[in-house]
């Protein structure tokens, strides 16, 4: 939890410094899907596939449109698969992350922002077949990913996201800092499009 509240202090900062630093605001609401490793489906399934949809949404800040900070919720309805026997399953994810961007066209007006992003936040998974839980879990989990801001005017434009997630274990014992983590076992890919709001 130590590593979810500095990313969390380190996003923080960066929305606080707006005023004086020509920071931007930005808001993006999303829906898209989830494929490769535990999602258990291609990428092309997974887009004639309206039945596992993720949806969700990031809110955050840029300095000069170039360093930058967010935190970005989604929830998986149905990740493991809708049929009957798995219940309400679902995966919902909480990342802080940081974001480093390139503003062609500068900061404001029509543009697009090529970025990349790394996020340290939580995910919890709920599975239970026939009636029985199978996974019901709260981990700490990491993403990294890219995608493309374009604006059409000031203040609205369109975001085409990817990112990779995957789940870690801690142990706070055997490690000079207090902290060491090892790479879990359940991971996926996220891919979606949204509307973003500029201000």
């Amino acid at each position: 939890m130590r590593l979810i509240r500095l990313f969390s202090l380190a996003a923080l900062t960066v929305l606080l410094a707006a005023p004086t630093a020509r920071a931007q605001g930005h808001l993006n609401l999303f829906v898209g899907s989830n494929f490769s490793g535990d999602a258990g489906r291609s990428l092309s399934a997974a887009l004639n596939d309206g039945s596992r949809l993720t949806w969700g949404g990031a809110v955050g800040g840029t300095l000069r449109g170039i360093f930058g900070a967010e935190v970005d919720l989604a929830y998986a309805r149905h990740f493991y698969g809708d049929d009957s026997s798995l219940g309400n399953n679902y995966v919902f994810t909480l990342m802080p992350s940081l974001i480093v961007g390139v503003p062609v066209g500068g900061e404001g007006g029509p543009g697009i922002r090529p970025y990349g992003t790394a996020g340290f936040g939580w995910i919890r998974r709920d599975l239970s077949i026939n009636g029985v839980d199978a996974i019901k879990d709260n981990d700490l989990g990491y993403s990294i990913g890219f995608g493309v801001d374009g604006f059409a005017t000031d203040h609205f434009g369109i975001r085409a996201d990817y990112r990779y997630f995957r789940n870690v274990s801690a142990d706070e014992s055997t490690n000079v800092v207090g902290i060491s983590f090892d790479q879990g076992t359940f991971s996926f890919s996220r891919g979606t499009v949204g509307a973003i709001f500029r201000f």
